[in-house]
């Protein structure tokens, strides 16, 4: 089953609008492999200067995508971590028949709870701190309960009829 099958593009692009809403963060689907089929937010400047780093890309992005995407595959339940850059991700899971169709995502807000640290998303991006700092300076932060009654909520919405 794909997708496609289960709703129209602009019916999930509705989903992504409200979810990037609910969240405060761009909102992406993407298929049971990960790839991203549709997007819906504008990035925080933080998440946007790590995006279009290649090597911040691979390790800080696509690395807590593809452990938060397995664990996801055995879980099929709403998780809430943090990218390498301590970051929030929050992932929902399209579940069809137990298995994993794909997932909407949303990540880029600053944690409550955690401290930020530039060192290692500077290192990354081959800058010195302060400018991490800044960049990091207007990245706003949603309380942790916040965001898990929006993927339970979601969850909820894509559950099989």
């Amino acid at each position: 089953m794909k997708l496609s099958d289960l709703k129209t593009d602009a019916e999930w692009d509705a989903l992504l609008e409200g979810f990037a809403s609910e969240c405060g963060m761009t909102a992406v689907l993407t298929d049971a492999t990960g790839a991203i089929l549709r997007e819906h937010g504008d990035r925080f400047r933080l998440c946007t200067a790590i995006r279009e780093h290649d090597g911040a890309l691979a390790f800080i992005c696509s690395q807590t995508a593809s452990a938060m995407l397995q664990e996801l595959r055995s879980s099929l339940q709403p998780m809430i971590d943090l990218c390498e850059a301590g970051l929030v991700r929050v992932v929902v899971p399209v579940v069809r028949d137990g298995e994993l169709v794909g997932q909407i995502g949303a990540c880029g807000l600053a944690s409550a709870d955690e401290e930020f640290d530039p060192f290692l998303v500077a290192q990354t991006l081959e800058v010195d701190e302060e400018p991490v700092r800044e960049l990091f300076r207007d990245t706003p932060t949603r309380p942790t309960a916040e965001l898990e009654r929006a993927a339970q909520r979601l969850f909820r919405e894509l559950a099989e009829p």
